[in-house]
């Protein structure tokens, strides 16, 4: 759809407007700024140093968003130290941080595993006579995050005046609890205070645990045991298996107070198969991620990965971070407003692949998002996005011609996957786009009272804090696919035939060699953009940091598509292939022998990531405005029952299909 400049800057303002709000600080053109005014049409920004006054309208500060010309500064705010005077307390102190602190860089830190290695580690490291149990550096780290990670404040816990228990008690009571208590065919209470008691005595328990006095009450040993998790207590005596289906039903109630603040983001595996636009060929079927806000039910973004084997890779769960935290103009899909709601406070996913890759985590950070995971077969921990990906199967992917449903439901036994994909990527990319803003969005949810979730997203307007991502540009720039390639002296990295280098890819490149004995390649993750090939990513090894490198081909402009870079050549060379190949004759052609190495030096992934901006076709801009009824509320999904027949003619013309007669 094409709009007139006054259309597209209300729209433009109507996207930015509500994500930066008077007061907060901003970077632009290399100076610090104070918004001083935030209108829908202009900002007024003040200079910290010289505070100079300048105007930006809206068109020019979205542009300048997007590029990253604008980015957001975070305050520095004023850290309230309560001290520790007490000597014995603050050794104390200091040695429960050592376990800490070397816990929280360890992968996995919730391993038993893992917890045994710190304590051996740091035991040994700082001379520790009497290093703690695994479980009871299990309580700290959760008692650790409990304080909000204030040592202060988790060393002068204020004690019970009931149960005067020294921490050697403490201690040696938790090493009994462990060894009689948290076993499979554990004791009852009575019998384990017994063993207590009978244990306590020993003088080899007294001297190891630097017991004195008399053993602690049952009661408080009862205390003990109360304080501890109730499905940890049953994973230890039962099995993880039981104790998951004791508790899978929680009274737990997830309440939220504002949008953003609870996002719950998954990937979905849509039996539906894919053809291409152009020749009918079949091209892969689909997994979909998708993010929904739990305070208005909003769907804030989504992404598509597809291909003849897809996974569920980095790649499109960057790309749906990215499309949740990006202003989204109408493309003709949709008529109703998409609502861009800034930086989500908390993403909620479960420990797919995709959500626990360390690139996904780099976008986090940069975005100061934290990232719960779930445990695996815990979809109850994620209600809300999973009960949204029921829906949409019964609402949108039901009347999809093509779609099979799910494996224990399938509609039709006679057809693969291959067979009865009948769909472009272009006109599934539009149905979706249409069934959630025009559909979903307007319709009432029982959920919230009867509201619509835009009309949810309307009443919170005003009343909570959209946050800006910090840097947009840089967090386009981690969206791609991600390689592993070397970094050659001369050349850099090399890309699909391009090659990448800069200073500071030198500079990298010579600090991850200056320690190695002997000369070897240096490997490093590189995220490559297809629809921008003017650069690439370079991810630094053991930081949270990337390097953006230039390509060394100057004429390749930003925004270059890969696409678009390969038709250039292609036509630059037509003279030539064209002499080429009549010389060689077609029976050649057709025989030649294959490299050896070819698949160790394929670029092109399988799984290709849809980015949300190539949906501007004419004929979906036509369709797109005028599909569904202007009646929200008794609105019915439509899809359209003929596919272009020329997709079947062309997919016969062009392949026969596996099983077809």
């Amino acid at each position: 759809m094409n709009y007139d400049t006054s259309t597209k800057k209300s729209i433009i303002a109507k996207q930015t407007h509500g994500l930066f709000q008077a007061g907060m600080l901003v970077r632009y053109n290399g100076e610090q700024y104070k918004i001083s005014t935030a209108h829908s049409e202009y900002l007024v920004l003040q200079d910290i140093t010289s505070n100079k006054v300048l105007m930006l309208m809206a068109e020019q500060w979205q542009e300048g968003y997007c590029s990253g010309l604008i980015t957001v500064e975070k305050p520095t705010a004023q850290v309230v130290v309560n001290p520790i005077t007490d000597g014995n307390k603050l050794a104390e102190a200091e040695r429960i941080l050592a376990y800490l602190n070397e816990l929280e860089t360890r992968p996995h830190p919730g391993s038993v595993t893992t917890r045994e290695k710190v304590i051996n580690y740091i035991s040994s490291r700082i001379g520790d006579k009497n290093p703690p149990h695994e479980m009871q550096l299990y309580r700290w780290s959760k008692k650790w995050e409990k304080v909000g990670k204030n040592i202060s404040a988790f060393i002068n816990v204020k004690q019970s005046r009931i149960k005067p228990v020294t921490g050697a008690q403490l201690d040696f009571a938790m090493f009994i609890i462990d060894k009689y208590f948290m076993v499979k065919f554990a004791d009852n209470r009575s019998a384990l205070y017994r063993h207590y008691v009978a244990e306590f005595e020993k003088e080899a328990n007294q001297s190891k645990f630097e017991l004195s006095g008399k053993p602690m009450s049952k009661t408080a040993l009862d205390n003990i045991l109360d304080s501890l998790d109730p499905f940890e207590v049953t994973a230890a005596q039962k099995g993880l298996a039981v104790a998951r289906n004791k508790y899978r039903d929680s009274n737990e109630k997830i309440v939220t107070n504002f949008p953003g603040e609870r996002v719950e983001i998954d990937a979905v595996h849509l039996n539906l198969g894919l053809v291409d636009e152009d020749t009918g060929e079949y091209s892969g079927k689909v997994i979909l991620f998708l993010a929904i806000d739990v305070h208005t039910r909003y769907i804030l973004g989504y992404s598509i990965v597809h291909g003849l084997n897809p996974a569920e890779s980095s790649e499109g769960a960057k790309n749906l971070l990215q499309h949740i935290v990006s202003p989204k103009l109408r493309n003709g899909n949709y008529i109703n407003e998409w609502v861009c709601v800034g930086v989500p406070y908390c993403f909620h996913a479960d420990n797919g692949p995709a959500f626990i890759a360390e690139n996904t985590l780099r976008v986090c950070a940069m975005l100061n998002a934290d990232l719960h995971r779930s445990e695996s077969k815990k979809s109850q921990r994620r209600p809300f996005i999973e009960r949204f990906n029921l829906t949409l199967r019964e609402q949108l992917m039901v009347n999809i011609p093509g779609y099979l449903g799910k494996r224990l439901d399938r509609y039709n036994f006679e057809k693969t996957v291959e067979q009865a994909a009948v769909v472009s990527l272009e006109t599934f990319t539009r149905y979706l786009e249409e069934y959630i803003v025009d559909y979903y969005h307007q319709n009432p949810h029982s959920g919230l009272d009867g509201l619509t979730p835009a009309q949810m997203m309307l009443k919170c307007e005003g009343t909570y804090f959209k946050r800006p991502a910090p840097d947009l540009a840089v967090i386009n720039s981690l969206v791609g696919a991600t390689f592993k390639r070397t970094i050659q002296a001369t050349h850099g990295v090399q890309i699909e035939n391009i090659c990448y280098h800069s200073t500071q890819l030198k500079e990298l490149r010579f600090s991850m060699m200056k320690n190695r004995q002997k000369e070897k390649q240096v490997q490093v993750e590189v995220i490559f953009n297809r629809n921008d090939i003017s650069s690439v990513t370079v991810l630094v090894p053991g930081a949270l940091e990337s390097i953006i490198v230039p390509a060394r081909d100057k004429t390749i402009q930003p925004g270059t598509r890969l696409a678009q870079y390969k038709a250039t050549k292609a036509a630059a060379t037509e003279g030539f292939e064209t002499q080429r190949y009549e010389s060689i004759g077609p029976k050649h052609d057709a025989h030649s022998k294959s490299s050896k190495n070819s698949a160790n030096h394929a670029s092109a992934p399988q799984s290709r990531v849809v980015e949300h901006e190539v949906y501007n076709m004419p004929e979906v801009l036509i369709e797109g405005t005028s599909r569904l009824a202007t009646d929200d509320t008794t609105r019915t999904v439509r899809v359209e029952d003929e596919v272009d027949s020329s997709h079947a003619n062309r997919r016969t013309i062009t392949r026969k299909r596996s099983g077809s007669s």
